[in-house]
């Protein structure tokens, strides 16, 4: 009985260090997405409580030059972009009516670029003018970034090869 609990232990012991590292693996994960996740809860409860948003079904986190939180969701059932200054806390909702949706963007970006992958889509205000700024990561992998006017669609400006 005794040699077989001598020759269990390794296997608790490897099965222990297993499982920590899994927790501390998890944990890590957790921490590093903590900011993120904190930053979108106050977003989304800024727009419910000061833009009357409800059905949220969306949120960016530009940070090109100012930071700027977007939440998209409905008002009054009607579709709605929230704009939240970061550094601010000044709260602009825009009618998604208004303007070009994310996924129009999000396409002619498609189809004008061919990205090998999309990495960010958000809204931010460029002096009064509100705009999409989509960054991207062309086909030989260098980095790319356009903008587009919100409430016309025509494209503002392009930098390539990064």
């Amino acid at each position: 009985m005794r040699e077989q609990n001598k020759q269990k232990w390794p296997q608790r012991v490897a099965v222990g260090i297993v499982a920590l590292v899994l927790v501390l693996i998890i944990g890590i994960f957790y921490r590093s997405m903590h900011p993120y996740n904190k930053v979108r809860a106050d977003a989304e409860n800024i727009a419910t409580k000061s833009a009357q948003v409800t059905n949220i079904n969306g949120f960016w986190w530009n940070t090109r030059d100012k930071s700027y939180l977007t939440v998209s969701g409905k008002r009054k059932n009607v579709p709605v972009y929230v704009v939240i200054a970061q550094k601010t806390g000044k709260v602009n909702v825009v009618l998604q009516e208004s303007g070009t949706t994310r996924d129009q963007i999000l396409q002619k970006v498609w189809s004008r670029f061919s990205p090998k992958r999309v990495l960010n889509a958000g809204l931010r205000f460029d002096k009064h003018r509100l705009v999409w700024d989509v960054g991207y990561v062309d086909k030989q992998n260098q980095l790319g970034y356009v903008t587009y006017d919100y409430h016309s669609g025509q494209m503002l400006k392009v930098i390539s090869d990064l």
